[in-house]
């Protein structure tokens, strides 16, 4: 083999390593559990997933302070409720930005049957004030992403948060469960009330 051609093959050989490196670190990275944070901006909304399929579920309302059971095992519920004000703060919704006022709560699901429970992907929404209007999510927990599954007796929890003017005191909170195609797995369920 000549000299060009050794250089050819060792600057191939070179290429498909970094390449096929590359790749597996990209797929290693996407397979893990415990994905970075999502923005307010990367979580999906509701009513942005376009072609929903028609799933036959009801939507749920109950109290802030109410558990819910789906009637699989799985509960959720919403805890700690807080006030904080973010400092330099930006709400995409609102367009204000400054020293912006929000309400903090944790949701918690919990597997209260014998078998593992899907809970796949999480559409969020929150609505605040009387009359109530949309709100966007500051995204300031310490834990923001749901589990993705639960298995019998386990429980989870995350973080979440909305944009509330501190004479608001009327919330809504709606989450909904899909899985990887956007097909709901229970109903969506809305908490709503007066929190302090």
């Amino acid at each position: 083999m000549t000299r060009t051609g050794w250089i050819a093959t060792a600057v191939s050989t070179v290429i498909a390593l970094i390449v096929g490196f590359g790749a597996g670190w990209w797929a290693q990275r996407a397979a893990t559990d415990s994905p970075e944070p999502a923005t307010a901006a990367q979580r999906p909304h509701p009513d942005d997933v376009e072609d929903r399929p028609e799933t036959g579920f009801e939507a749920v309302v109950v109290s802030l302070d109410e558990t819910h059971d789906f009637g699989d095992g799985l509960t959720i519920n919403l805890s700690g409720f807080e006030r904080g004000v973010e400092q330099s703060g930006i709400d995409p919704v609102s367009g204000q930005e400054g020293d912006l006022p929000y309400f903090s709560w944790t949701v918690e699901v919990s597997n209260e049957g014998d078998e593992t429970v899907p809970t796949g992907l999480v559409t969020r929404s929150c609505s605040v004030g009387d009359p109530l209007r949309e709100s966007g999510s500051p995204v300031l927990g310490d834990s923001v992403n749901p589990p993705d599954s639960l298995d019998p007796g386990q429980s989870g929890s995350w973080d979440e948060d909305c944009w509330a003017d501190e004479a608001d005191t009327q919330i809504r909170y709606t989450v909904e469960f899909h899985d990887q195609d956007f097909v709901p797995l229970y109903p969506p369920v809305t908490f709503a009330g007066t929190a302090d």
